[in-house]
């Protein structure tokens, strides 16, 4: 993790508080923001775990659209919980090098651009502790978890950057978690956003979710 620390520090020291430090230097974070917590049906009082928070930008967008939000926030590197501490302190913050340090439950969990850069050179590595983190993070959420990727249907990958297949994401999902999801593409072409609910109950005999 020590490299991915070292990316987002340099990163910080060149541009602040900004997207930029989190590697989104295209301006298009609240798109993001929009896909990961269009399913939140709650309009105020719940509790949210945003993994991998960076600079915590996340708690401002929430904060435009619900009321009493419980934010939590969490992340690897140490200048950006102590920055967002220091910008928030009505929120909390934990520093942390692992999904399995979570302790707690959380109605909601977001994880965004966590996984696009690789944590190992071993692609295959990198993939395995994808889906362990993603497994964990399920499992400390009550509704759902959210997580972006990008997709590896593109015609171009840059050098040390983690593109998820779909089909392949799904067909673990539905087997581990949850047959409960959705996919969202369409907000940009080479990205996309899975939402694993937890609730999987069946209203027979219609034959459709709970709280569909």
């Amino acid at each position: 993790m020590e490299h991915l620390r070292n990316l987002y520090r340099d990163a910080y020291l060149i541009h602040g508080d900004s997207p930029k430090s989190v590697h989104w230097p295209k301006g298009r974070q609240d798109m993001r923001f929009v896909a990961l917590t269009k399913n939140i049906q709650q309009e105020k009082g719940f509790s949210i775990l945003d993994f991998g928070c960076g600079l915590a930008h996340l708690y401002d967008f929430l904060n435009t659209k619900y009321r009493d939000v419980k934010y939590t926030g969490a992340d690897i590197l140490p200048e950006f919980i102590t920055a967002d501490r220091k910008k928030y302190p009505n929120a909390e913050f934990l520093l942390i090098d692992d999904a399995v340090e979570i302790k707690g439950k959380y109605d909601y969990i977001v994880a965004s651009g966590v996984f696009n850069i690789l944590f190992n050179a071993d692609v295959k590595k990198h993939k395995e502790k994808v889906f362990e983190a993603i497994t964990s993070l399920f499992n400390f959420s009550n509704v759902f978890l959210s997580v972006n990727f990008m997709t590896d249907a593109v015609d171009f990958m840059q050098e040390g950057a983690y593109h998820q297949n779909v089909a392949e994401l799904c067909t673990f999902v539905s087997a581990n978690l949850s047959k409960r999801i959705v996919i969202d593409q369409s907000y940009m072409p080479y990205e996309y956003t899975i939402t694993i609910f937890k609730d999987q109950t069946i209203i027979r005999p219609d034959n459709i979710y709970h709280n569909a």
